[in-house]
């Protein structure tokens, strides 16, 4: 593992701007702070308590906040802030410089496909060099810290290089070696970031997690507790030294590839198991987004920031289309009640969205308002050669032979519908229906879109069932299937997807734009 050099004092010209405190700074502050100044006033030390019971906050970082100078110097001022209050860790995404087709990410795939099928890939990886020696060149006037962290980008480059004119004879390419590939982007990241935090006089400390699991199967049950376990022994020695960690947003072996093994929001994961193996007071999600919205407000203009929500809730918005956070980052997170707060990076005064088990928001109706679309629905009417519940074993037992991931489903005595991911393939879909023909008759419905109603306070409102037909019947739209889970947190109407526009504004007008604004 390469280390970064060590701290350096800061440069008499270096100006730091303070930031607002936004919600999250204050809540650490009333929690943590406050009471150890009022230690001190009893007679204690107040640089003993303070320093031993500094708050450890994780902060996980996007590729959009960090793929150029001027994006990365806010998030070191971010960093800076809090690493005069707190214990701050720092997970880091791959580099983007606008948007996530022309990230770092997406261009070691395109490398790697180019390599795979004797293309050129040498210009790709020149791109991916200018984005990062950019930042190297432009933020570090310190010679040694310069020098440290260019060598760090040739020699991770010249690796993926090698590796990549390998593959040109193999043509074929392993989940292992796409995760060697794909990890590049992470390590390069965090090298820099930590250099460039050295800079400004912050100990920032590279840690690369890229080879801590030999073989981690992320479908299994207890995967999060090795992971935590591992996590814990590589970064816990750095904060004993008060250090700053840098942590790579990718993490390795993944059984399969990180990529089909968790998906492209593996980053959001690492972060939540850092925090989890930690025991942080709270995990920082900063990316280009205010927070969690009551509707998409790329697609709806009357979309309001929701300042709190519970786990129960995010995990429901996560899932059914909000993209703000990774699903296994909620499960990380609820887990070991770790309090989760989203913020924008180009917005740090922003108050944010916390998500928290403590949240308290009004107790009734719908909180958001959320949609995925490139949905399959399938239906089957048994043929009755089975009873009731060897019929749905039956089904959902292929279901996992053939690999396909079920959102919603709704059952009578002899008739199944639900609706299929959609991730998962149309081959996969097509070869699913034809291996339940024996035991009944299949249905297969493409391009469907699905709008979920989600909120704790459901519970307590007779009639949404009513309303939702109400709304969606009067703006012309029917619904080819409803579910509301026993939880009451959730419910969920299928319908075309050419009418996914019109049923968001429907929905969020009846549920959301009628109540006032939360304040």
């Amino acid at each position: 593992q390469r280390q970064l050099p060590g701290r350096v004092v800061r440069q008499a010209n270096s100006v730091r701007r303070p930031l607002p405190l936004p919600l999250m700074q204050r809540w650490i502050f009333r929690r943590l702070v406050a009471p150890e100044r009022r230690a001190a006033h009893r007679g204690f030390s107040a640089a003993v308590v303070n320093e031993a019971k500094k708050p450890v906050i994780v902060q996980k970082f996007g590729g959009t906040s960090l793929g150029t100078p001027d994006k990365l110097e806010k998030v070191r001022n971010i960093m800076a802030t809090w690493h005069e209050k707190s214990k701050p860790i720092a997970v880091v995404s791959a580099m983007s410089s606008y948007t996530k087709s022309e990230g770092t990410t997406s261009r070691l795939l395109a490398a790697a496909d180019a390599a795979v099928n004797r293309g050129r890939f040498g210009p790709i990886i020149d791109r991916i060099e200018d984005t990062h020696l950019e930042i190297v060149y432009s933020m570090l006037k310190d010679h040694k810290i310069k020098e440290v962290a260019r060598e760090h980008v040739n020699g991770e480059l010249t690796h993926l290089k090698r590796f990549l004119e390998s593959l040109t004879v193999i043509r074929e390419i392993s989940g292992r070696s796409m995760d060697m590939i794909v990890g590049t982007g992470e390590r390069l990241s965090a090298g820099v970031i930590a250099a460039v935090l050295q800079q400004e006089g912050i100990p920032g400390q590279y840690v690369d997690l890229s080879r801590i699991f030999d073989h981690l199967d992320a479908s299994q049950t207890g995967f999060r507790d090795i992971a935590r376990q591992r996590i814990h022994e590589e970064i816990q020695p750095y904060l004993d030294e008060d250090k700053v960690p840098v942590v790579t947003g990718f993490m390795g072996h993944v059984d399969k590839g990180i990529l089909e093994g968790i998906g492209r929001g593996y980053s959001d994961l690492t972060a939540g198991l850092v925090a989890a193996a930690l025991k942080a007071d709270a995990l920082q999600v900063w990316k280009e987004s205010d927070g969690i919205f009551t509707g998409n407000p790329t697609k709806l203009d009357s979309a309001r920031l929701v300042h709190h929500v519970t786990p129960r809730e995010a995990a429901e918005l996560t899932y059914f289309g909000n993209e703000v956070l990774h699903p296994y980052t909620m499960e990380c997170t609820i887990e070991k009640d770790v309090p989760v707060h989203i913020l924008n990076t180009f917005k740090p005064e922003s108050k944010g969205t916390i998500v928290d088990a403590r949240a308290t928001h009004p107790s009734t109706g719908v909180l958001a308002i959320s949609s995925k679309k490139g949905i399959t629905m399938l239906n089957i009417a048994s043929n009755k050669k089975l009873g009731s519940a060897s019929f749905m074993s039956n089904v959902f037992s292929r279901a996992a032979k053939h690999g396909i991931k079920v959102d919603l489903i709704s059952t009578s005595l002899v008739n199944l519908s639900f609706t299929i991911h959609e991730t998962v393939t149309q081959k996969q879909v097509q070869e699913f229906a034809e291996d339940l023909d024996d035991i009944g008759t299949v249905t297969v419905r493409k391009e469907r879109a699905i709008i979920s109603a989600i909120g704790e306070g459901m519970r307590s409102v007779r009639g949404l069932a009513g309303m939702m037909f109400t709304c969606l019947g009067e703006a012309g739209i029917n619904i080819q299937m409803i579910t509301q889970g026993a939880n009451e947190i959730n419910m969920s109407v299928v319908i075309d997807m050419k009418d996914q526009q019109k049923a968001l504004e429907a929905v969020h007008k009846t549920f959301i734009e009628s109540k006032p604004a939360e304040e």
